[in-house]
């Protein structure tokens, strides 16, 4: 199998309004682990931006930097899709962060992207269900960083972490380990069939549960049932919550907007026995 792994250094965490600095992406081959390609762009926004200087020394992008070195995302655009192309996705944090702020900082420039036409496996996903409940010598809850995740299997930091391409390498040899470690049929999760742009839903045994905010961990359906009014605030009044999202939780609520319609046929779900109202974080895509 052909995966493409990818990570995004950015101006900032909000994935709606922040800027994408630099992209990488590796392609390469699961059956042996070889790199087939790569791309590596320092990314330069459209318009006034900045880097604040807490960003800046992680990063080590400056914005001088880009003025003088960066492309447009826009302009790598075709070649993006052309290099993703009919590929799933890899990714460290992805799910939570490094796709939704990529899909935002298209969606700026008009630009779209086969979001949910792929697998997106996210190997810190995978760490946390891999750590749930160990702790270190010390007694603490082990840390899921890109560095601890990858010290943990080589016995040594990597070099260039916060670097977006040596990050991708990095995120390639852990998830190389994860699947030496506990197999194919464990990475095979089906939260990674789904992508939440406004990060408040994941899916899991084909129900989706909110992974943030005072009912983290509730699905969907039993929040109808516990609080309604804080799925209608989620829909009607929380500033970041995107049409996805909407479309999703109103049916839940008795919204039957375009393109879902109210159904005459049976839940697929009917008759069997119903999962419980709430999932755990080591099975949550957290953010």
């Amino acid at each position: 199998m052909i995966l493409v792994c990818f990570d995004t250094e950015t101006t900032g965490l909000d994935v709606q309004k922040e800027h994408i600095i630099q992209l990488s992406l590796v392609k390469f081959e699961t059956d042996n682990w070889q790199v087939l390609d790569q791309r590596d762009w320092y990314i330069l926004p459209e318009g006034e931006f900045n880097i604040p200087a807490e960003a800046e020394a992680v990063h080590h992008i400056s914005k001088q930097f880009l003025l003088e070195n960066g492309v447009s995302l826009r302009s790598v655009y075709d070649e993006l899709i052309a290099f993703t192309n009919g590929c799933d996705i890899l990714s460290y944090n992805g799910n939570g962060y490094d796709a939704p702020i990529l899909y935002y900082n298209l969606k700026r420039l008009g630009l779209t992207f086969d979001f949910e036409g792929r697998t997106w496996y996210d190997a810190l996903l995978l760490e946390r269900i891999h750590t749930a409940g160990m702790v270190d010598e010390n007694g603490e809850k082990l840390h899921n960083n890109l560095t601890s995740a990858y010290t943990r299997y080589y016995g040594h930091p990597f070099e260039g972490a916060h670097n977006s391409l040596d990050d991708v390498m990095a995120t390639i040899e852990v998830f190389k380990a994860q699947v030496a470690a506990h197999g194919w049929a464990w990475a095979q999760r089906d939260e990674f069939g789904f992508i939440c742009y406004d990060r408040w839903l994941t899916k899991k045994g084909g129900y989706y549960y909110l992974t943030q905010g005072g009912h983290k961990g509730e699905s969907i359906e039993s929040m109808v049932r516990i609080d309604r009014s804080y799925l209608e605030w989620i829909v009607d009044k929380c500033q970041w919550t995107d049409d996805q999202t909407r479309n999703i939780i109103n049916p839940y609520i008795g919204r039957y907007t375009s393109p879902f319609a109210p159904s005459t046929k049976p839940s697929p779900s009917r008759g069997k026995k119903r999962p419980k109202g709430t999932i755990s974080d080591a099975d949550l895509c957290l953010f």
